[in-house]
């Protein structure tokens, strides 16, 4: 157990007791709304801290600027606990106890991962940034655009006998199915910086598009394939037409598929492509190499080389579709990306190395919420101006 884990815990408790006696800002509710909603243990935490029956004294003392006492109480309890043999129990007030709960890392919300124990800072910013939301804009074979976000709902365009839809939970869906079979006209769909959508291809298929990804196919599929390319990130699935295999190309990177479940990652600044298989079969080929998944298989293909990895986590893999940020050991470049490709923002973090986090937040919630959270594990610093981010030590 280390001190910042709990100086962590007193911060949480802090505010929950001031929020108990009404003197809670709006920033601090932003960031106790952030944690309760990371986890279902979270929210069961605050109600045991918020009942009646948590000792007011505790709450009092961990609410106070200077909380040192408090906070040494704790710790060195933890520290006889864990170095005495004999001792397995501790006679704690109750919220004590609660906090040696999520101490122990049942219900830690970021844990940072470094040697140097990080100091309390107190977060900078001249602004916020809101979160990304449902945009897209549609090119059309003939290069005119749609601004998917600003269309209505129904009847959007069309392409030959092709009707493009916009329906009302936002997909936009292509209705193929007077569309003869020598249909030639592309259309691409892109996200910007911020943005993600929802397509129904003219097979059925289905795609879901992050952030600044784009994809282009045909208004209508015909011969013996449906052939894609995307960039960036998408997730498939792919309806089933055993005559007619669907094709994803993005660069020099193949995946061939009957029916399944997968996701592509596919962005030029990331080290690799990497494809998760989730259900059904998919062959990924680069160059001269060929590598056939099983479910919950993932390959990440660089130089040409296909590396295969048998046991993806398919919950991380997935967060961004299911409306999540999941950090499993993630270094610190992997979160920025992530976050500027959501938020549309440049963070600047230059000579900032070594930091690992690991956590669940919505990405419903502000970026100075996600950035408030990384701050209570980290000794990292941030100021946020306008759309441009400051990370320092």
């Amino acid at each position: 157990m280390e001190e910042k884990d709990v100086q962590q815990l007193l911060y949480i408790a802090g505010l929950i007791h001031r929020q108990r006696s009404g003197e809670l800002t709006a920033a601090e509710q932003d960031v106790l709304e952030a944690w309760l909603a990371a986890s279902e243990s979270n929210r069961l935490l605050f109600d045991e801290l918020s009942s009646d029956t948590a000792e007011a004294t505790t709450l009092q003392e961990v609410a106070q600027e200077n909380w040192q006492p408090s906070f040494n109480r704790v710790y060195n309890a933890i520290a006889q606990t864990k170095s005495s043999s004999r001792t397995r129990s501790i006679a704690w007030s109750r919220a004590a106890a609660v906090l040696l709960l999520v101490a122990t890392g049942a219900l830690a919300f970021f844990i940072f991962r470094k040697d140097k124990t990080p100091p309390v800072v107190v977060a900078q910013h001249k602004s916020d940034v809101a979160p990304g939301g449902r945009k897209a804009v549609l090119t059309l074979a003939n290069g005119s655009t749609i601004v998917l976000d600003d269309a209505q709902t129904g009847v959007v365009a069309s392409q030959g006998k092709t009707l493009i839809k916009k329906s009302g939970n936002g997909q936009l869906v292509y209705d193929a199915s007077l569309a003869g079979s020598d249909a030639t006209a592309f259309n691409t769909i892109s996200t910007p910086k911020g943005g993600e959508y929802q397509v129904v291809l003219p097979d059925g298929s289905h795609v879901w598009l992050n952030a600044a990804s784009s994809i282009r196919f045909p208004a209508a599929f015909s011969g013996g394939s449906r052939k894609v390319e995307i960039t960036g990130e998408a997730y498939f699935e792919v309806a089933r037409n055993a005559s007619a295999p669907f094709l994803v190309t993005s660069g020099n990177h193949h995946v061939e598929v009957l029916g399944t479940g997968f996701n592509i990652q596919s962005y030029h600044n990331d080290a690799s492509i990497t494809t998760t298989l989730l259900q059904g079969s998919i062959r990924v080929s680069t160059g001269t190499q060929t590598r056939i998944l099983k479910p919950g298989q993932q390959t990440k293909v660089n130089n040409s080389t296909i590396q295969l990895i048998n046991d993806a986590d398919t919950e991380e893999v997935l967060a961004w579709r299911n409306g999540k940020f999941i950090f499993n050991d993630a270094d610190l470049p992997a979160v920025v990306r992530q976050l500027e490709r959501w938020y549309d923002v440049t963070i600047d973090y230059k000579g900032l190395s070594g930091y690992r986090f690991n956590g669940e937040i919505p990405r419903t919630a502000n970026l100075s919420k996600v950035l408030k959270m990384m701050e209570l594990t980290s000794n990292i610093h941030y100021k946020i101006n306008d759309r441009n981010i400051y990370m320092t030590k």
